[in-house]
C-alpha cells in the first residue's frame, strides 16, 4: 500500500509542478529546491525527486551536478526547431484527421472552438494584466481537437508534448510583456472553418501561417 501511495504522490507532484512550469508560475532557470517544493505542494521529498526526474526526461527541468534541479531555460534555437517540427507533425495529423472526418469529431471541434472563442486571452488582477490560465487550457484543447482524429496514438502523443513545450514560451513571454499585440481569434476561426469544410490544403496552410505569426512575436524576445 505504501508503494501505491508514494506512486500516486509522485504522479500528483509531477502534475502540479509540470502545470506550474507550463503556466510560468515557476519561471525559466528557477532553482527547484526539493524541500521547498515538498512544503509548497504537500508531498514527501521522495515523490518530489521522482517528479523532477520525470520532468527532466521531458526537457522541462534540468539537473546540473551539484547545482541541482532548475526549470529549463528558454532558447530561440530550441523554439525555432520546436515550431518547425510542430508544423510538420501537426499538419500530418491534421490531414489524417480530416480524412477520417466524423460527426463525433466535428462535435468535439465545435465545442473546443466555442470555448476558446468565449475565453479572454488576458485577465486583469490588481490593476495588472496577465495571461489567462484558462485561456491556455482552452487553447491547448482547441489545437489538440484539430489533430486528435488521426487514430495514431504516437503521433498524437508527440504533438501534445510539443504543444506543451510551446505553451511555456507563450506563458512566460506574455506574463513579462502582457501588452504584446497578438490577436489569434480570427486565425483560429479561419482554421476551424477550413477543417469543417474538409479543405485539407487550406487548413494546413492556415495552421502553418498561425504558427509563423506566433513565432514572429516570440523569437524577438528570446536570446
Amino acid at each position: 500500500m505504501a508503494s501505491i501511495s508514494r506512486s500516486l504522490q509522485s504522479k500528483q507532484a509531477y502534475d502540479n509542478i509540470r502545470k506550474d512550469i507550463l503556466v510560468s508560475n515557476l519561471i525559466p532557470n528557477y532553482k527547484l529546491k526539493v524541500r521547498a517544493l515538498s512544503e509548497k505542494y504537500g508531498f514527501g521529498v521522495i515523490p518530489i525527486r521522482e517528479a523532477l526526474s520525470s520532468l527532466e526526461s521531458e526537457g522541462l527541468v534540468n539537473h546540473v551536478g551539484q547545482a541541482g534541479f532548475h526549470v529549463s531555460t528558454l532558447s530561440k534555437f530550441e523554439y525555432v526547431g520546436l515550431m518547425q517540427t510542430r508544423v510538420l507533425l501537426e499538419n500530418t495529423a491534421l490531414k489524417i484527421s480530416i480524412e477520417n472526418f466524423s460527426y463525433d469529431w466535428e462535435e468535439k471541434l465545435v465545442i473546443a472552438f466555442h470555448r476558446i472563442s468565449r475565453t479572454d486571452r488576458n485577465i486583469v488582477n490588481n490593476g495588472q494584466k496577465f495571461l489567462n490560465p484558462q485561456w491556455l487550457d482552452v487553447h491547448r484543447d482547441f489545437h489538440l481537437a484539430l489533430i486528435n482524429n488521426s487514430g495514431l496514438d504516437w503521433l498524437t502523443k508527440f504533438c501534445k508534448e510539443m504543444l506543451d513545450h510551446g505553451s511555456k514560451y507563450v506563458a512566460y513571454l506574455n506574463n513579462i510583456n502582457p501588452d504584446i499585440k497578438r490577436k489569434t481569434a480570427n486565425e483560429h476561426k479561419k482554421i476551424f472553418d477550413a477543417v469543417l469544410s474538409r479543405n485539407i490544403v487550406l487548413a494546413q496552410e492556415l495552421l502553418g501561417d498561425h504558427y509563423a505569426s506566433s513565432s514572429a512575436h516570440i523569437v524577438d524576445h528570446l536570446e
